[in-house]
């Protein structure tokens, strides 16, 4: 292969610009066990149909970085760009390359630690805490159990279903808000958060329901709104047609 050094990885990154949605791919991968994923964890963690969309487009950024590298020629499978290959099972494994992730690191997009402002990703234990005033109160999160969060779960609501990009396009692919099930203001200075079992991703809307009341509603409770919601609908569209 191309031999090509972390920096070169750091200016391209720093040179091109990316889309939203290719960024978020690319920190998927990274905040992925050791950095090693397959494309039907990609597609669930995206937003896509199946394991193709997230090779098709994994693939894209792919062919743009190793074309903006000047890697000649391009490898067959584009993807060799940012990763090696596995197979150890009935899937693919792609191991991002440590040019790819240390570059990643070097320009500040995957940090260890980081605010989330919205609320404020084998599993591995991941402390939080650490109170902060930023308009509102906020904790320090962990971006780590964020992502894995999201790795596991996919991004689609688990309140009602949505996925933003079907709404608003490829802006919002794999884009989604991930809600805490405890309450972090009654929790000590430190918290040992389980990625899966203690975050849920939830779209802005039902993000912001949860919160109307302290304390929060749970994720029943707000399914249970829409479904009362939907009945209440039905009602009145069935005592419409009877009077017509």
């Amino acid at each position: 292969m191309a031999e090509y050094t972390s920096n070169d990885y750091l200016q391209i990154f720093r040179r091109v610009k990316l889309h939203p949605y290719q960024r978020r791919m690319l920190q998927i991968h990274y905040h992925a066990p050791e950095h090693i994923m397959t494309a039907t964890q990609m597609a669930r963690a995206m937003g896509y149909r199946n394991w193709g969309g997230a090779n098709l487009h994994y693939g894209v950024l792919a062919k743009r970085i190793g074309e903006s590298l000047g890697w000649r020629p391009l490898p067959e499978t584009n993807l060799y760009v940012l990763a090696e290959f596995e197979k150890p099972g009935r899937e693919w494994h792609w191991i991002m390359r440590s040019q790819v992730s240390d570059a990643l690191e070097m320009i500040g997009w995957v940090e260890t630690e980081q605010v989330i402002p919205e609320e404020l990703d084998n599993i591995e234990t991941f402390h939080e805490g650490a109170a902060k005033e930023i308009r509102v109160n906020a904790y320090e999160r962990s971006s780590v159990a964020r992502e894995q969060c999201i790795l596991h779960h996919g991004c689609a609501c688990v309140v009602c279903g949505v996925v933003l990009a079907k709404i608003y396009g490829e802006t919002a692919q794999g884009y989604i808000h991930v809600h805490h099930l405890h309450q972090l203001s009654e929790i000590g200075d430190s918290y040992k958060v389980n990625p899966i079992r203690d975050l849920a991703p939830v779209c802005p809307n039902c993000h912001a329901i949860i919160h109307l009341k302290k304390p929060p509603y749970s994720i029943n409770e707000v399914k249970r709104l829409i479904a009362d919601k939907i009945i209440v609908s039905e009602i009145a569209v069935t005592v419409n047609d009877e009077k017509a």
